[in-house]
């Protein structure tokens, strides 16, 4: 079922092993709870394997937290539209996939690949914020991204605008425009940016 695989430390839940409470802590438990296998699996790749893995929901929610921030800066390289060339995006792909190759070649020091990740994002962000970089390299970005992914699984890559609620919305707003409708179509456009979806018009209102 794996390629590799690593024997980590303890999983403690209220400073205690799982088996002294009398009851294990599983994974459906946590599915139960309403969190994803991607939110579990990061929980448990945030800890170097050789410490104890802490158990809270409060935890668990935090990286709920952290996980949307990656989501939103993914959202954010799918939709940049236009924008400047950027001059060191090879010097960008190339920081992306040597922080995180370093951190895990010294003896698989997770946090310090999280942490170089997340530095490397918030340079992203920045860039699309000032129309730094265009949909070419943004597209470069995301597969130097897709290929760390292939390690930790921790990144999602999907196309937000095949959720049905997104597809419903889109349509809905389609209509509006249609009728004319602006101040509707307004609402749903805001919905939609919310969902991080930015929509695209095929033509300008009059």
């Amino acid at each position: 079922m794996a390629k590799y695989w690593v024997h980590c430390d303890r999983v403690l839940v209220d400073g205690k092993k799982v088996d002294e409470k009398g009851d294990a802590l599983t994974i459906q438990a946590l599915l139960d709870m309403a969190f994803t296998g991607r939110e579990i699996r990061y929980w448990l790749l945030s800890v170097n394997y050789r410490k104890p893995v802490l158990f809270s929901v409060e935890r668990l929610n935090r990286v709920r937290k952290t996980l949307g921030r990656l989501d939103a800066s993914v959202r954010a390289l799918k939709n940049v539209r236009r924008g400047n060339s950027y001059g060191e995006l090879d010097q960008l792909c190339y920081d992306i996939k040597n922080g995180f190759t370093t951190a895990m070649d010294d003896d698989l020091n997770i946090s310090a690949a999280f942490a170089s990740l997340f530095t490397v994002v918030k340079r992203i962000n920045t860039l699309i914020l000032e129309k730094g970089i265009d949909p070419a390299g943004a597209e470069k970005v995301l597969e130097t991204l897709a290929r760390v992914n292939t390690v930790v699984n921790i990144f999602d890559f999907e196309d937000e605008t095949q959720n049905p609620a997104v597809q419903q919305l889109m349509a809905e707003r389609d209509r509006a425009r249609l009728t004319k409708d602006w101040v509707l179509a307004d609402r749903l456009r805001d919905q939609l940016l919310a969902m991080g979806v930015v929509p695209r018009d095929d033509s300008v209102r009059p």
